[in-house]
């Protein structure tokens, strides 16, 4: 099948609205091969605040060691270890902020990816037991090969929006497969809506319910209601993921 971006298909109208990314926007990382980018780039780095927030207190460290190498003034042994007392507590308090920001921040990125993976996972096994379910009888092959390319065209444009859900960059575009033989109507509508996850769910949901009445899917329908569980536990995974 032919592969098309999504921003050039799909998803035109938001390039012609000018609605892509601007600058002040969360960045997407792109690491490239060694990952020198994520170290050198300035956009969305945390570089230029910190020396911003680094210059004025090494200006200050250089005086006060000046001064004390002048001997200016003079320090005395309680001074000095109230000085370092301070310094200590500060250094605990920022070793356990930070530690535990950063532990939060694996953790619910693990979980993100976890979600991700058991949504993609959820959603290929409702789409491999709906093809399954299909009539094998040779006088219904070709509705039934009309319900499969257009099955698989909505769950690559399920999946798809679904990346582009919790992605730092909304209109990042991912490969999806051809969407020839969806209405066009129907993807001009889909271009500027904003739930797009939910438009195309229903969608499957009624071409699953179509082709239960129209002969394509001739299994008992107790078995056909787990593929919709499959798809409900897939956006429900989407959703805690988001």
């Amino acid at each position: 099948q032919a592969l098309s971006r999504v921003q050039a298909r799909i998803f035109s109208q938001a390039a012609s609205k000018g609605s892509w990314p601007r600058f002040g926007a969360m960045r997407f990382y792109i690491s490239g091969k060694w990952g020198f980018s994520l170290i050198w780039g300035y956009y969305g780095s945390v570089l230029p605040l910190a020396v911003v927030m680094a210059i004025p207190n090494a200006v200050a460290t250089f005086a006060l060691c000046t001064l004390n190498e002048a001997e200016v003034y003079t320090q005395d042994a309680d001074t000095t270890n109230t000085a370092w007392g301070i310094l200590g507590v500060f250094s605990s308090c920022m070793f356990f902020v930070l530690n535990f920001r950063s532990r939060i921040a694996y953790n619910r990125w693990w979980e993100g990816g976890t979600l991700l993976q058991q949504t993609r996972g959820e959603w290929f096994n409702g789409f491999s037991s709906l093809i399954a379910f299909c009539n094998p009888a040779p006088d219904m092959s070709k509705k039934v090969e009309e319900f499969q390319h257009l099955l698989v065209r909505l769950m690559s444009m399920l999946y798809c929006c679904a990346l582009q859900q919790v992605s730092p960059d909304r209109d990042r575009p991912f490969e999806i497969l051809s969407p020839d033989g969806v209405d066009p109507d129907s993807l001009r509508m889909l271009a500027i809506t904003t739930d797009k996850v939910e438009v195309i769910l229903q969608w499957i949901q009624r071409l699953i319910t179509l082709s239960m009445q129209n002969g394509v899917i001739v299994v008992a329908p107790p078995v056909v209601t787990r593929a919709y569980q499959e798809l409900s536990r897939g956006i429900v995974n989407l959703q805690n993921a988001r």
